[in-house]
């Protein structure tokens, strides 16, 4: 009976340990797999309302790959960038969504991305994380790795935004 009383009057301190290691965990500085597997797991239940807006469910997962990968080899600012592409690509492919439907140049299920397309979109930035994470070149190309990662979404980011207005605004497709 002593047991049960002792287990049921734990100290604040027990409660807060295992929030404190997940805190440290996911703050590892480098990153790790799992800091990188945590983050997005906590980010996308967080999310997830403005991921089923874009993203099919197959693609909410190939997503989840992509931010995995992300997280581990750029860090949160790397994260941002990506996220940053999701939320604006996303917007300027909902503008004028009916308009694009009714002249068949929409994306299919209402704009929302399936895998190819995050697979497509990302494949040059994830090639730069993966020679990142491996630390291909060293140190002294490291930072093309982060270039090459930032102007691959940059380059997308551009692309998905001037074709998804044009079709919206201009008078051909």
């Amino acid at each position: 009976m002593s047991q049960l009383i002792t287990k049921a009057t734990a100290s604040p301190n027990d409660l807060l340990a295992p929030l404190s290691g997940v805190i440290d965990l996911v703050r590892s500085n480098p990153t790790t797999w799992p800091s990188a597997i945590l983050s997005n797991v906590l980010i996308f239940i967080v999310g997830s309302p403005i991921l089923v807006t874009g993203l099919s469910l197959s693609g909410i997962a190939a997503a989840f790959l992509l931010g995995t990968l992300t997280w581990r080899a750029f860090g949160p600012s790397g994260f941002l960038l990506v996220a940053t592409y999701f939320v604006f690509g996303t917007a300027a492919t909902k503008v004028k969504m009916a308009q694009k439907e009714a002249q068949g140049v929409a994306e299919k299920r209402k704009g929302r991305r399936g895998p190819g397309s995050v697979i497509g979109s990302s494949a040059a930035g994830c090639v730069c994380a993966f020679l990142s994470i491996n630390c291909v070149g060293g140190k002294a190309l490291s930072h093309l790795w982060r270039l090459g990662f930032v102007a691959s979404f940059c380059t997308k980011l551009s692309d998905t935004v001037s074709s998804e207005i044009g079709k919206a605004y201009g008078k051909t497709t």
